[in-house]
């Protein structure tokens, strides 16, 4: 098998001292494989736990991995637009998040479709979350799909492959402050017709740390968004 020239990955990390480690370790063994050259950006966005420690220690040890460490927790979206600021220096940028509950072994998968595609998303055949969290992503999504006449299965599955001349063109357009942003992203790049690619994966269950999608906070600025950029993307485009 040929060798990719390059991959840009990055992931928001918090409280995800015992998941980041694994995932990094991971990573950086499927790289060294499969791409002559790539960069590891972890963005730590303020963890209260040793989440930071334990990422400068990995730096330490490879110099593909960057930390950026957030002073104090500025949230999802944010994380994401600094990985997306330092996560450059190649043509296809890989993210997911620090939670290790996505295999990134999927990126031999995604790889086949580089050349023909701009953006590759996923679909959970099987969901690692419990009960209902599943049963609020087959609601969340089907309501997307409604709203935005959009295609696709799964776009809360949080494995993607994007082109980094798409990402920095639609960017700048995004208005979401919450963790809707990597939602918005794929909706902004369906409306402008960049080509996406859509692979069946299988995600597990988080084993430590929490998570903080489901905080009521957060649910409900979601809902708020999923409404208001609707809108927004109505008179945009």
């Amino acid at each position: 098998m040929q060798k990719i020239k390059g991959i840009s990955f990055f992931c928001p990390a918090y409280y995800d001292a015992k998941n980041i480690g694994p995932l990094i370790d991971k990573a950086v063994d499927l790289f060294s494989r499969l791409c002559e050259d790539y960069e590891i950006v972890v963005i730590n966005d303020g963890s209260p736990d040793n989440t930071g420690e334990i990422l400068d220690k990995l730096a330490s040890i490879c110099d593909k991995v960057k930390v950026i460490h957030h002073p104090r927790n500025l949230g999802y979206a944010e994380a994401l637009k600094t990985g997306f600021k330092n996560a450059n220096k190649f043509e296809f940028i890989l993210f997911t998040d620090g939670d290790n509950q996505y295999n990134v072994d999927y990126f031999k998968d995604m790889t086949k479709y580089m050349k023909d595609y701009d953006t590759v998303i996923t679909y959970r055949i099987k969901n690692g979350n419990s009960y209902v969290r599943r049963v609020i992503s087959w609601v969340f999504n089907r309501l997307l799909n409604i709203l935005y006449n959009e295609p696709f299965r799964d776009l809360s599955s949080a494995f993607r492959l994007v082109k980094r001349e798409a990402i920095n063109e639609v960017m700048g357009e995004c208005k979401s402050s919450s963790i809707f942003l990597p939602i918005e992203i794929i909706l902004r790049l369906h409306k402008k017709n960049y080509r996406i690619k859509e692979i069946p994966i299988e995600s597990k269950r988080r084993l430590h740390g929490r998570s903080t999608s489901l905080l009521p906070k957060n649910f409900i600025a979601v809902i708020k968004e999923m409404f208001s950029i609707k809108n927004n993307m109505i008179r945009y485009y």
